[in-house]
């Protein structure tokens, strides 16, 4: 067993889709109010998942050693919101916590030194995790948030890896297999929704390892900003014909799935031409 959890194939895919869907359909089928918490468990599983990868410190110190921190803050205030339906400009005030916070406790010593670029990059990554926060608002009931994030973690794992943080990929990787967990109990028919126990805690995650990935491994910026069409998927569906014909939960999935496969090629195949060639260290 300890060899098995020592696999890091194993401790990015299978490891944490079992504990989302074990999780998600417990929580889920549990009690009529289930269905708005399942999504809880892709923190749970996305936290069991970093804490086996790289372990849990305390006090955190460096930017990797926060991440676990981080999800546990997003998976708090996602659950109150959750709990307390919040919605329309509460949320939206609510969901600047997540994205602001973020930044400051992670990158707040490096504003003094940080580049017009690297500027750049934060104020966009953070506009971008704001973005998300809000499309999710009207989207609880629908499969479009959880498969940006799925195609995004995917994305963004592939194109650290190019950027020799095998960690970080891992840890995106295994992220991607947790948000799985969920949408399978979503498909082909929709039964719980995709709000912010789901939303906070992995929207905060994803922005940092992006930022960490900008900073601190050779990770193509630009391949991170050729991501940006996924969170567009829905809104592009409307105007490709064919696609544009779908009407059920499981039609309108593959749909969406569809155009996110046509963009990932362009944003890890950027990042393969414009990252510097290196090995893929930890």
């Amino acid at each position: 067993m300890e060899n098995l959890l020592n696999n890091p194939m194993l401790q990015s895919s299978l490891l944490p889709l079992l504990i989302s869907l074990i999780v998600a359909g417990v929580v889920g089928f549990s009690s009529a109010k289930g269905q708005r918490f399942a999504a809880i468990a892709v923190a749970i599983s996305a936290l069991a998942t970093i804490i086996v990868i790289s372990g849990l410190s305390f006090p955190p110190k460096a930017t990797s050693q926060k991440l676990p921190y981080l999800i546990m803050a997003g998976a708090i205030i996602g659950l109150l919101v959750d709990a307390l339906n919040i919605k329309g400009w509460s949320y939206k005030l609510v969901s600047l916590i997540i994205p602001l916070g973020m930044v400051g406790w992670l990158f707040g010593a490096r504003f003094n030194s940080m580049d017009l670029v690297g500027g750049f990059y934060l104020i966009v990554i953070t506009l971008l995790a704001i973005l998300t926060l809000w499309q999710g608002d009207n989207q609880r009931n629908r499969i479009d948030s959880g498969l940006k994030l799925l195609f995004i973690s995917g994305g963004l794992g592939a194109i650290l890896l190019i950027g020799s943080s095998a960690m970080l990929a891992q840890t995106a990787f295994g992220l991607m297999a947790a948000i799985g967990g969920l949408l399978l109990w979503n498909w082909p028919k929709f039964r719980f929704n995709i709000g912010a126990s789901i939303l906070f805690p992995i929207v905060a995650i994803l922005s940092a390892m992006a930022a960490q990935g900008l900073f601190f491994t050779k990770a193509s910026g630009i391949a991170l900003l050729l991501l940006m069409p996924l969170l567009l998927i829905d809104l592009i569906m409307p105007r490709i014909p064919l696609l544009n014909r779908a009407a059920t939960p499981m039609t309108r999935a593959l749909s969406l799935g569809a155009i996110g496969v046509m963009i990932l090629p362009v944003a890890i195949g950027s990042a393969l031409l414009l990252t510097e060639t290196s090995g893929y260290g930890y």
